[in-house]
């Protein structure tokens, strides 16, 4: 029997916080004029600082934060949307949509109380920067998620600070 050690790129985790899509969406874009390189994104940002909203009045805002995204992430990818005790209603849309909306005991992770600071710890942030984080949701910035090569999110990194 015979074995062979595989060696692979590092897969991690590069966070950048932005106070509008359309900024994020010119972050994207210079991307990918400079760079062929298949990515994986999210973008985690709140739906609305209105507690008293109908649900008629979410949809019409979830329908317009989808379109909007459609130009951002393309036209097919997750999308999905939760309550958290501490932020308020967010939506997460991309590659890590499953994860935030994954139910446990039939509550979303992401609406758990410590759900939003588990999944981050799950991607490797340290606990100052999803502190920062969590305090820019709650100031209604988006946060971008890229997960991609560590060598690849090196490269990239210049083009994020806008």
């Amino acid at each position: 029997m015979s074995s062979k050690k595989h060696n692979t790129q590092q897969k991690s985790f590069v966070i950048r916080t932005f106070p509008s899509l359309s900024q994020i969406e010119t972050v994207l874009s210079n991307i990918a004029q400079k760079n062929n390189t298949s990515l994986q994104l999210s973008i985690l940002g709140k739906l609305t600082t209105n507690k008293s909203i109908t649900k008629k009045e979410l949809k019409k805002i979830i329908v317009d934060i989808k379109q909007q995204l459609s130009t951002v992430l393309g036209k097919q990818y997750q999308f999905g949307y939760f309550h958290n005790t501490e932020i308020g209603a967010l939506f997460i849309a991309g590659h890590l949509t499953s994860t935030f909306i994954n139910k446990i005991d039939k509550r979303k992770l992401g609406s758990l109380p410590t759900g939003l600071i588990g999944i981050f710890k799950g991607l490797g942030i340290s606990t100052e920067e999803i502190d920062s984080f969590l305090t820019a949701l709650k100031n209604e910035n988006y946060c971008l998620i890229i997960r991609g090569e560590s060598s690849i999110l090196n490269t990239l990194e210049p083009m994020l600070n806008i």
